[in-house]
């Protein structure tokens, strides 16, 4: 028969918490704070003037009602935290983030608890609040939440925290419920330009052409695709360089304009230059033109931006200077 062994006094604390934890699917590194609300604050202060009045009476009555009074604020701690256990909270961020513009965060709650629904849930992402009065265990709702990302690039997401004050409002308790490693690719910021203005072809930073093609023109030779027309195929680059090449023509009544990046050295000047620059070039993709971008070390033709100015974008937002990142 293999003995048992006895817990010692030091391990009793670490095993009671770690029990705590795994009844409230908590980990260690979750940090849970409670703050007492105004109305807290106020119970409090009646339950330590009871209290005192009862130690200096010795009424039975008063050291009931402050029994009574303490019980209220344990089951307070107690319930809060239940209704906060197994609480799932998963973000769903959308296609097109930019700098300095509001993004709209799809949060799901999901209440993971088999019987138990849970009540007045906060969501928070920085100081942006969502609000669910009721979930019922086993079901997902979903809060949205605006957020700014203040720079192009990767960003992390904030940590999403949830918090309640159920069930007495006494106390507001707040568990982080993620801390998200995972990031997210924010394009630069969005500038509203007028294409239609003088100024369009005046800037000195980025040089852009616009002009009606012509049917029978060639635009530009490239690679052949799967799917492009075989009676484009321009046969003599071919036998050159030994593999197929395609014409790219103007068409009769498409607009057309190539933007060229030029990146400044000086930072504030470049992020600047970015901006006009992915501004640019969604101004003329939304006004249907044929675009052609041309950087130091990269050209997006024409084609690749009408199918997605995307990778463009993802240039741009990752520009340092030398390149991508």
């Amino acid at each position: 028969m293999t003995p048992h062994r006895l817990t010692s006094a030091r391990e009793l604390p670490y095993s009671y918490l770690s029990n705590l934890f795994k009844v409230f699917n908590l980990r260690r590194t979750d940090r849970v704070s409670t703050r007492p609300t105004k109305e807290g604050i106020t119970f409090l202060a009646l339950s330590i003037f009871v209290g005192v009045a009862a130690l200096n009476t010795g009424n039975n009555l008063l050291y009931l009602i402050f029994g009574m009074m303490l019980s209220f604020i344990a089951i307070s701690g107690f319930m809060s935290m239940i209704n906060l256990s197994r609480i799932d909270v998963r973000s769903v961020t959308p296609q097109n983030i930019f700098a300095l513009t509001p993004t709209s965060f799809k949060l799901l709650i999901t209440n993971k608890k088999i019987l138990l629904p849970s009540y007045s849930i906060t969501v928070e992402v920085d100081r942006e609040k969502g609000f669910i009065s009721y979930l019922p265990a086993k079901v997902t709702k979903k809060a949205n939440i605006r957020y700014f990302f203040k720079h192009r690039g990767w960003n992390e997401i904030p940590d999403i925290y949830i918090s309640t004050s159920f069930p007495f409002g006494f106390f507001r308790k707040r568990v982080l419920t993620k801390t998200v490693n995972e990031d997210v690719l924010v394009y630069p910021k969005i500038d509203k330009i007028d294409i239609d203005e003088p100024m369009f072809d005046q800037w000195s930073d980025e040089k852009q052409s616009v002009k009606t093609g012509l049917g029978s023109d060639i635009r530009s030779i490239r690679k052949y695709r799967h799917g492009d027309n075989p009676k484009l195929i321009h046969w003599k680059s071919s036998a050159k360089i030994g593999e197929l090449m395609i014409r790219e023509l103007h068409d009769d009544e498409s607009k057309s304009a190539v933007i060229e990046f030029n990146p400044s050295d000086d930072k504030t000047k470049l992020e600047i230059q970015i901006t006009r620059a992915a501004s640019l070039l969604l101004e003329l993709v939304r006004n249907e033109y044929e675009v052609e971008f041309i950087s130091p070390n990269i050209t997006f033709s024409s084609s690749e931006i009408s199918r997605s100015p995307r990778p463009v974008l993802r240039y741009l937002a990752l520009y340092d200077g030398g390149g991508q990142t």
